[in-house]
Order: structure tokens, then sequence, then C-alpha cells
């Protein structure tokens, strides 16, 4: 493992191919309609692929929650992107993790919109309702939702 330093509040390791994965909560700016929410995930999805990336990521309520799993370098680059994009204020990372394997290892990006988490998790739209006092339960259900999936 690679030492950790703080470069301007963030946390970096001298290896940027060390595989992490990160997760976070937002508000966004507006209501995301369906095309845009399209447009998101088209373009979120193949700069994923480019760079190896995967995870899941979540919109409801006007919230996104979401797991990259990734490069060190990739991960980092992706959420220094993501706290610029206007789109998004109230960004409240969960957590930061070195990971031994991926836990979505065959999705480029995997949407759920509100109709698949109200399927799949129904409680979820209370819990994002409540940002950021929930996120550690967020995280759980995030997870548990991914592996369901794979099975």
């Amino acid at each position: 493992m690679g030492i950790w330093k703080m470069q301007g509040g963030r946390v970096s390791s001298d290896d940027p191919n060390q595989l992490v994965e990160l997760s976070y909560v937002s508000k966004a700016t507006q209501a995301m309609g369906l095309s845009s929410l399209i447009h998101l995930f088209d373009i979120s999805h193949k700069w994923n692929q480019s760079h190896e990336l995967t995870g899941v990521l979540f919109y409801e309520n006007e919230h996104f929650s979401q797991i990259l799993e990734g490069r060190r370098e990739d991960v980092l680059f992706l959420w220094e992107k993501i706290q610029k994009d206007h789109r998004h204020q109230i960004l409240h990372q969960i957590a930061f993790n070195v990971i031994e394997r991926r836990l979505f290892p065959n999705w480029a990006l995997r949407f759920y919109g509100g109709d698949q988490i109200a399927k799949d998790v129904p409680h979820l739209a209370g819990v994002l309702d409540g940002l950021p006092s929930h996120d550690v339960e967020l995280l759980k259900i995030m997870r548990s939702v991914a592996q369901g999936n794979q099975q």
C-alpha cells in the first residue's frame, strides 16, 4: 500500500493504480427530467467504460447517490469533476476506501431511477429525503441492491 497524503483537502496515495471505492450523495440543483437523466447516464456510461470505472448511480427526489470503483487516479479525477458539476449542491462524500475487488465488476454504470428504486427498495426514497443524516444506511442499501441484482 502507498503512503497516504493530504493534498488540498483530498486524500491521495503514491499508487495511482490502487483499486478504490468512493461513494457520495448530493442534492440536485434542480429536478432532473427523463431526457436529462438519460443524457447524464449516456455520457457517464461511456466515460466510465473508457476509464474502466464501475459502479451504480441512484436518482430520486432530486437527490443523487453513487458508488464508483476503479483506479485511484481515475476515481479521484472524476470526483473532482463531480464536485465542480453545476447539477450538484450539498455534495457529501460518504466513504473512500481501498478495496480488494469490485462490487460491480460488470457495470460500467448501473442506473437506478425512481421506478427501479421503488421496485427494489421501496424505503430508499425516505432515506434520500433525510440527507445527509442517513449516509451509512443509504450506503448499505445501495450495496445490498447491487448484490441482489448480481445474483
